[in-house]
């Protein structure tokens, strides 16, 4: 696959480890000035979204990662240059995140677009004149890109992009219990556990959890929490009708999926081939970068490859359809 963009991974970043941790961690990304809105929904819940908008060109929706939030470097750097080049954005912060309880029986998992859907929507009515682009990474990746399988044609957005993002959930759960990846896996699982007992504290859970503090890897949460809250069997049903590869076809939307062949969280032996995907997919994946890292540049002027790349592909596509 002939890449179209050339990534240079940082040499003082040597592997995929400490692409991964200094770019989650230790990187400092300026704060956005971002206004939060509450939107009550038809359903009886509620959405919270943070809103960019002292620019005048295209709207990003951005689409986060597990257990992510306003914090998350990700989120920060891609408000950072949306802001510096004079676009809107806005991030759709998924129910139970940020340390809100949502109301109902039920949270936000790997496939759930129902609520991408609606601000896309809403973007598009506040936003009529403007380019409307997506960008989703790792778990929001795999919303993103389902998402757009599931509407094909009736999209309505301009251009999409996906980073680090996991085409399989089963292997990608798998790939978690391996390793040095244990240590992020723990990571989640502690977040995962924390955000259930906040939740099941003001709405006990309608099945049997047993005792969270017991869960330890990622697919024991699935199978005990997020399957029977959502209405799945159990985990490999979760998985099985989530995964993004199995949408990737009816994709009619032009997209950027980017992703690395050393990210740690998987089985690259899933990633996606050029005819697995539809035509308007661009499939990126360097050799380097670990998970949602892609930290280039040196010590004292570094950046991620995503928030140039990202940009980038939205705008030769804004140039495209304008000529």
């Amino acid at each position: 696959m002939t890449l179209k963009s050339k990534y240079q991974p940082s040499c003082w970043l040597p592997g995929p480890h400490t692409q991964t941790i200094w770019a989650s961690l230790f990187r400092t990304v300026p704060v956005p000035n971002i206004k939060k809105e509450q939107l009550e929904l038809a359903d009886g819940d509620f959405l919270n979204l943070y809103w960019l908008t002292e620019g005048s060109g295209p709207l990003v929706i951005i689409v986060h990662g597990l257990e992510g939030d306003t914090s998350s470097n990700n989120v920060k750097a891609m408000f950072d240059v949306i802001s510096k080049i004079g676009w809107n954005g806005v991030l759709l912060l998924n129910r139970n995140c940020g340390g809100f309880s949502n109301r109902l029986q039920r949270t936000y998992h790997a496939g759930e677009t129902g609520d991408l859907d609606f601000v896309v929507k809403l973007a598009k009515k506040r936003f009529p004149h403007v380019p409307l682009l997506v960008y989703g990474y790792s778990l929001g990746g795999n919303t993103l890109l389902k998402w757009l399988g599931e509407k094909g044609g009736n999209a309505g957005i301009t251009a999409a992009a996906a980073v680090s993002t996991p085409f399989d959930l089963a292997s990608s759960t798998a790939a978690m219990e391996k390793g040095f990846s244990r240590i992020y896996q723990k990571h989640f699982v502690d977040l995962l556990r924390e955000s259930a007992k906040r939740k099941f504290r003001k709405l006990p859970p309608l099945f049997e959890t047993g005792d969270l503090d017991n869960i330890k890897t990622l697919r024991e949460f699935d199978e005990k929490v997020t399957a029977p809250l959502h209405g799945f069997v159990g985990a490999d049903h979760y998985y099985a009708a989530s995964s993004c590869r199995q949408f990737l076809k009816k994709i009619r939307v032009p997209t950027l999926i980017m992703n690395s062949l050393d990210d740690p969280f998987f089985d690259t032996k899933t990633f996606p081939g050029p005819n697995e995907v539809s035509e308007m997919v661009e499939l990126e994946f360097h050799q380097k970068g670990g998970h949602a890292g892609f930290i280039t540049g040196y010590p004292w002027k570094k950046h991620s490859w995503t928030e140039t790349r990202i940009p980038e592909f939205f705008q030769k596509i804004i140039r495209l359809l304008k000529d």
